[in-house]
């Protein structure tokens, strides 16, 4: 039903205050969005946004779940230790991470200054780029142990037969991890990647909560865009058109890579 309502408001002229006057719009909403400098602006920033956490939180996930699933005393303790980013609440992290990032007061530049790294105080929060570098940081934090989890537990799976044989035909640790080990997780990072994907792109709460979608509109993503205009600008119609295009970007964004990905895999010997 929301999915379904969702679609029939963005064909129409919807004032949240007055919604007995709303009227049919038919595509206006969404040429409205199309010519939208700012619609654009969001879209290439949710783009990056999503592309460079969904890249690090693979990246670090797989290099922690190799980590933890090493055979070593008291590994169960890290691997407990490992959910508590993830459990935590976002509005705690965001309300914390504002403090450490503070320019003048924050723990992160007094520890950049003490060790000799900067001489000047790094304004995380008040310049774009580092405003971006920012939320980038805060999703990495909070679900790379997701990634981990998932991993680990295909890494936990995998048949000891495999890597004795490679070591028995000379394979270094490189060629076990290219050969064996990637192929093996290559189905559980699929669905990872899509999942993580998703819910990233739809983010809102983590970079409203951490800059409200400033400094300006710098970190602006398509949910906050959608929330202004809904909220803000009092044109539901023009959320909903927002919705709509960020869920058929993101329908086909994951046909397109599973579709890529079989193709992989088929030719894969």
């Amino acid at each position: 039903y929301p999915v379904l309502e969702a679609v029939r408001m963005a064909f129409y002229e919807l004032n949240p205050l007055r919604p007995e006057d709303s009227t049919f719009a038919g595509f206006d909403n969404f040429r409205q969005l199309f010519d939208d400098d700012l619609f654009w602006q969001s879209f290439r920033q949710a783009a990056i946004w999503t592309t460079c956490s969904i890249f690090l939180q693979t990246l670090i996930g797989v290099l922690l779940a190799l980590l933890l699933h090493l055979p070593l005393r008291g590994m169960a303790i890290f691997r407990g230790l490992l959910l508590f980013p993830y459990i935590v609440p976002t509005v705690v992290i965001a309300l914390i991470l504002q403090w450490m990032l503070n320019a003048d007061i924050g723990v992160v530049n007094w520890s950049l200054r003490r060790s000799g790294l900067i001489d000047e105080n790094i304004y995380w929060l008040s310049t774009p780029t580092m405003a971006m570098v920012s939320t980038i940081l805060l999703n990495v934090w909070k679900y790379t142990p997701f990634v981990t989890i998932c991993v680990l537990a295909r890494l936990q799976t995998i048949p000891l037969e495999l890597y004795d044989a490679a070591r028995v035909d000379g394979a270094g640790i490189v060629r076990r991890f290219i050969d064996i080990t990637l192929p093996q997780l290559a189905e559980v990072l699929t669905v990872v990647v899509i999942f993580r994907t998703i819910w990233t792109f739809n983010k809102f709460e983590e970079i409203y909560l951490l800059t409200k979608g400033g400094p300006g509109t710098s970190t602006f993503n398509l949910a906050i865009y959608s929330f202004e205009q809904s909220v803000a600008n009092l044109q539901m119609g023009v959320g909903a058109a927002t919705g709509v295009v960020m869920m058929f970007l993101l329908f086909a964004g994951s046909l397109i890579y599973m579709r890529v990905f079989q193709f992989a895999e088929e030719d894969t010997p």
